[in-house]
């Protein structure tokens, strides 16, 4: 009797291992699964940011651009240095006042302002006074057209 329930526990204890290792197992699997896509999707966007780079375009990642502030227009909502993610926005023409974009100057820089006003022509036409949230700023000389937006503001990555 005691050598049934001794093969007994011996069964059910290698039964048990078993299922361990099958679950490691298939844990291993899975997280292997997981780093292969993450490589590919790295991979993708290095690439993918290269080349709209050497086409003069603002990169993105899956709709997401990264940006750096790099003047003190914005603050104190942003400093110098600080990281942004902005994306794409859906209609560029129904933004409205407080939305924070990134945008091309009539000079060809990148900037990121605040609206501050929606303007519209007698034709129905859109375009936005903006202005930076220091409050040295004036607001900018030009008008903002919406196929010159490239992205609105999502959110500050705190690294500093």
């Amino acid at each position: 009797m005691r050598k049934a329930i001794r093969l007994e526990m011996k069964r059910q204890s290698d039964s048990g291992l078993r299922a361990k290792n099958k679950l490691r197992m298939l844990i291993k699997t899975a997280g292997q699964i997981l780093f292969f896509l993450i490589v590919i999707l790295l991979s993708y966007s290095v690439v993918s940011a290269g080349l709209a780079r050497s086409r003069g375009e603002v990169p993105d990642i899956l709709g997401f651009n990264l940006f750096v502030v790099e003047s003190g227009s914005m603050e104190p909502t942003f400093n110098i240095g600080a990281v942004i993610i902005c994306r794409r926005p859906g209609n560029p023409e129904k933004l409205k006042v407080n939305d924070i974009v990134t945008f091309k100057n009539l000079s060809g820089d990148i900037v990121t302002h605040r609206i501050v006003e929606v303007v519209r022509d007698d034709a129905g036409n859109t375009a936005y006074r903006t202005k930076g949230d220091n409050p040295r700023n004036s607001v900018d000389p030009e008008l903002l057209t919406p196929d010159r937006v490239i992205s609105v503001f999502v959110a500050k990555i705190p690294l500093t």
